[in-house]
């Protein structure tokens, strides 16, 4: 990445931080991202037209992998709350949450709210 596009990145991240007029006291603000689709392997359940001698349906099972929506979501960190922060995670760092966990902050826009011990990773990247 070039420095031109850290330092616009930088300005852009700076001017969205400026925008948001809340002080949030115990959860983070993060912008999310696109959602990440992961592959899994599914088994489903597939009648057979049997039954066995008790009259209950017969079934076989299927095997697929599917494209599914990860469990967990990346964003970009926005604001951190005002207490609880050892410093190890910063405005602008993009982290890794459950997203069972994300509540929608319809506030601001295109933002959610987690807390702070539902972070599970810092992207290196």
């Amino acid at each position: 990445m070039s420095e031109d596009t850290v330092d616009k990145d930088a300005l852009l991240l700076q001017g969205v931080v400026e925008g948001i007029k809340y002080s949030f006291l115990k959860d983070v603000l993060v912008k999310p991202m696109p959602v990440t689709m992961v592959m899994k392997t599914i088994t489903s359940q597939v009648p057979t037209q049997e039954v066995d001698e008790d009259g209950i349906a017969m079934y076989d099972t299927k095997v697929e992998d599917t494209e599914v929506e990860s469990n967990y979501r990346e964003g970009i960190v926005l604001v951190l709350p005002e207490t609880g922060n050892d410093g190890s995670v910063k405005v602008g760092d993009k982290v890794v949450y459950a997203k069972r966990h994300a509540i929608d902050f319809d506030l601001f826009k295109d933002s959610q709210l987690i807390k702070l011990y539902d972070i599970v990773a810092i992207n290196k990247n």
